[in-house]
């Protein structure tokens, strides 16, 4: 390279000779710079993108089984308990779409052991619920209600189904670790990428170096450098320190390291403000989304109802800032009846947020019209059944409940964990006496009310499942320990009591829960002893007992 340096065109001993030269082999690395970064921009993307879309494919298989299940379930309960026939129509559509969709998330997991392996559980235990469902099915219809009635409180049902939700929750996990592996793949391909370039950038650097060695004796080119960098820092770019020649004379050797240093230290100088102004400017978003949620999602007051006492709170995931989907509002329809909403939005950002919020406010406007559980619960169906939504996914539970300051409760679930009974002879899941299926599954459905009544001295609890799946390793926070947490601070402020049921969960989850929590409960006090000044309710004395259904 010496020799070629020496010859050509460009030869001689001239500044303008070395520059030229200097020029051709920059040209030459700038090219294969070039080069190597749009290669690596590509790469890089479709890499991504191919992760990206690989996982989308394998969450929405994942979840429109799930869908298929639970359609099922609801149908076959729904048929098993009433024997109306019009629960077999979700049960045979859901059985029928099942092995087209089972096989969907087959091909979307192949080439994945580990996937594979969790959907042939997931699919085996699928198979054993539809069984034992097929088999309640049978018995309604050939045998009746008691024999069919006698093996669903068997539980075996309830069991099998319960092993699916766990088996599908792992598979859900399991792609998300598949995700995780493949953006990491693509991260250490974007890092050699990066490797080659800094490397091909130390090359030119090295070239830079040779360059200058050939004009040795010779300050031209080291002031060259000083006066280039200073008319980069004038204009603002700090990023690139000005090459040291070795054999600079000692003064310029000098120059070049304190402009470097000066440059170094205003860069950084630069950065730590820009870093101050972005935590600001994050602060101030994470203040106003927080702000939206509770403005928005949540009502800003619970109502007061004679004779009973309302408590709520809501504990998002404690993810980076995600808004959820979980919600929750209260409010008087007249003296004598509160309506109360404790819903889950499927998903969570701002699309989940908006539809929540849209829901929340469709309800009041419904609860005010006309309260009739039933009634309001297929209008907010009818709002949120859109088939693009239910092809993505998209679908809400909730329970709906009317109470009365009497003490009689009137509720309808739709594909919503039950609540909690806290009595003084102890605390149960109550069953609803019919369930409805999820908000946005279906068309048309029914959502069959259940009546309680609840006696003084006891409490109702309604939840999103956010608090009873909080799991350590595989296991659940679970509805039995959330009685448990109920029982032991029943003498509390109901305040802390909720409080406390969700700092239960939290600690049960490593202090770090994977969905958003929403719990309210409802406590009619032992005894009452004054009415307030104009209700038109009379005076009411303690009754024992506990909560017992109407």
């Amino acid at each position: 390279m010496d020799r070629w340096w020496q010859r050509g065109p460009f030869s001689g001993g001239s500044l303008r000779g070395v520059l030229a030269r200097l020029a051709i082999l920059s040209a030459i690395v700038l090219a294969l710079l070039l080069l190597v970064a749009v290669a690596t921009a590509v790469l890089t993307a479709r890499e991504y993108r191919d992760s990206g879309q690989l996982a989308l494919a394998r969450q929405g298989a994942a979840n429109q089984v799930l869908i298929d299940l639970l359609n099922a379930e609801t149908g076959s309960r729904g048929y098993t308990f009433t024997g109306r026939g019009d629960y077999l129509t979700p049960y045979a559509r859901a059985r029928e779409g099942y092995p087209q969709n089972i096989e969907r998330l087959r091909r979307a997991t192949a080439g994945s052991p580990s996937l594979a392996e969790k959907v042939d559980i997931v699919e085996g235990a699928a198979d054993l619920w539809l069984e034992e469902a097929a088999i309640l099915v049978d018995l309604r219809r050939d045998e009746g209600p008691d024999a069919a009635d006698a093996r669903a409180r068997a539980g075996r049902a309830d069991q099998l189904f319960l092993a699916f939700r766990e088996a599908h929750s792992e598979l859900l996990v399991e792609v998300n670790r598949e995700r995780q592996r493949a953006t990491a793949n693509a991260d250490r391909l974007r890092n050699i990428a990066t490797a080659g370039v800094v490397l091909s950038g130390l090359a030119m650097l090295l070239m830079l170096l040779f360059a200058n060695r050939q004009i040795r004796r010779r300050v031209g080119v080291p002031l060259s450098a000083v006066s280039a960098g200073l008319i980069r820092v004038t204009r603002g770019s700090l990023g690139d320190p000005v090459p040291r020649q070795d054999d600079a004379v000692r003064e310029l050797r000098d120059l070049v390291d304190g402009f470097n240093d000066m440059q170094r230290q205003v860069f950084q100088q630069r950065e730590a403000v820009a870093a101050a102004a972005r935590r600001e400017s994050a602060q101030a978003t994470e203040r106003r989304l927080w702000e939206t949620v509770q403005s928005e999602l949540l009502p800003e007051h619970l109502p007061h109802p004679w004779g009973m006492r309302v408590a709520a709170r809501y504990q998002p995931a404690e993810k980076a800032l995600l808004l959820g989907g979980d919600f929750y509002d209260a409010l008087m329809i007249d003296d004598e009846r509160m309506a109360v909403l404790v819903g889950d939005m499927a998903g969570h950002g701002a699309p989940a947020a908006a539809r929540a919020t849209g829901l929340r406010f469709a309800w009041r406007t419904l609860v005010a019209s006309d309260p009739d559980p039933g009634a309001v619960m297929s209008a907010l169906n009818a709002q949120l059944a859109d088939r693009q939504d239910r092809a993505e996914g998209l679908f809400a539970s909730l329970v709906y409940a009317l109470v009365s300051i009497d003490g009689s409760i009137q509720y309808a679930p739709a594909g919503h964990p039950p609540p909690l009974l806290l009595g003084p002879d102890g605390c149960r899941v109550e069953e609803p006496s019919s369930w409805g299926p999820l908000l946005g599954v279906m068309d048309e459905a029914e959502w069959p009310v259940t009546e309680l009544r609840l006696e003084r001295g006891s409490t109702l609890v309604f939840y999103t499942d956010g608090l009873v799946e909080a799991r350590a390793g595989a296991d659940l926070f679970g509805a039995d320990r959330a009685c448990r947490i109920l029982e032991r601070d029943r003498t509390a402020a109901l305040e802390a009591r909720v409080q406390n049921l969700i700092d239960a969960a939290r600690r049960h989850d490593a202090h770090y829960l994977n969905d958003d929590v929403v719990v309210m409960a409802i406590d009619r006090p032992p005894r009452i002893t004054s009415v307030p000044r104009g209700h038109r309710t009379p005076r009411v004395e303690a009754t024992p007992g506990a909560i017992s259904r109407a």
